[in-house]
């Protein structure tokens, strides 16, 4: 028996940046997404004796597996097997299975590849054990964020937070829907100068996290005014009110980074530069559109569909950079059992 199932990343508006429990992966303030329709990730679980994982490039090269990435399942396994049993449904997974990755996102870039990835591996497990218990959405964001964070967004499409429960457990933090993907046609023109591999990950990076003197200062704002705000500009479709807070969180984001100990430059020079050159035109041309930068020297320009063309143009024009273009998606599922 096995159980296939497919997921997207998604785009940070409001950026997760630190943990209060950083096994748990829960976070130190709530965040809010734009679930993306491409690339995508498709994820094969089957029952198996031990643990193999086996992944593949969208060109069909194999990559290989570092002890470190198979010690990532390998938690990511026993966590959701503990969950489950938190849940009542104890042995309904097994103590080892198979995993066939097959992912057209380059890793380590900022896009979000791990909340792909662990999304869809959540969605598979849900899958495989859909005989034993029926899982809701919003248990499945957790096994997701067992894995990574921000994959528990990914579950769902439209626009999604991550939100903390009051609770110091594995359901400290569940995502929720805000709207659908429906509700506002957003595009997500995304501008990558460089596939070299980050020097230090994500869950490096939350672990110091709160070594930076900004860190409190950063959680505090989220709490007190930028999620609501977030929340508002997305149900009233306000691009200006979005743009605003979306940018200041994402250059909060990284001045905390950058303010850690040891500090954590994930931007560069072309960064800057496009970011740059993108408020020129905005500016020029009154366009709505706006900048964001998740953990990755990656530019993320969220547009609406008028301004969706020449925002592409603009993309396809910065040299040496490859270019993704998205839009707002449905979000994890199931294809096969």
């Amino acid at each position: 028996m096995s159980a296939t199932a497919i997921s997207t990343p998604n785009i940070a508006l409001i950026k997760y940046w630190g943990n209060r429990s950083n096994e748990l992966r829960l976070p130190a303030a709530d965040s809010l997404s734009m679930t993306l329709n491409t690339p995508t990730v498709e994820i094969t679980v089957d029952y198996a004796e031990d643990l193999i994982i086996r992944s593949y490039e969208s060109d069909g090269a194999e990559r290989e597996m570092t002890e470190k990435h198979m010690a990532r399942f390998a938690k990511h396994l026993e966590l959701t097997r503990q969950y489950l049993t938190q849940i009542g449904a104890e042995d309904a997974i097994p103590a080892s299975v198979q995993l066939t990755i097959r992912s057209g996102i380059p890793p380590g870039v900022g896009l979000a590849s791990s909340a792909a990835v662990f999304s869809a591996v959540a969605k598979a497990y849900v899958g495989l054990i859909a005989s034993s218990i029926i899982l809701t959405d919003e248990q499945t964001s957790v096994i997701a964020r067992l894995g990574s964070g921000s994959a528990a967004r990914s579950i769902f499409g439209g626009f999604v937070t991550l939100e903390n429960t009051g609770r110091n457990g594995m359901d400290g933090a569940v995502a929720k829907q805000v709207a659908s993907e429906d509700h506002w046609l957003l595009h997500d023109i995304v501008i990558i100068p460089s596939y070299d591999e980050k020097k230090v990950g994500s869950t490096e990076g939350h672990a110091i996290a709160q070594t930076s003197p900004h860190f409190m200062e950063r959680i505090e704002a989220i709490g007190s005014y930028r999620q609501k705000d977030c929340i508002d500009a997305i149900l009233a479709k306000d691009f200006e009110k979005l743009q605003k807070v979306a940018e200041e969180d994402s250059l909060n984001m990284h001045h905390v980074m950058e303010t850690s100990s040891p500090p954590l430059q994930y931007l560069t020079q072309d960064t800057h530069r496009i970011v740059d050159a993108v408020t020129r035109l905005r500016e020029e041309g009154h366009l709505p559109v706006l900048y964001t930068m998740d953990a990755g020297p990656t530019v993320h320009l969220l547009c609406t569909d008028e301004a969706r063309m020449q925002i592409v143009d603009f993309a396809h024009a910065q040299e040496g950079c490859t270019i993704f273009e998205a839009s707002v998606g449905s979000g994890s599922k199931i294809i096969q059992k």
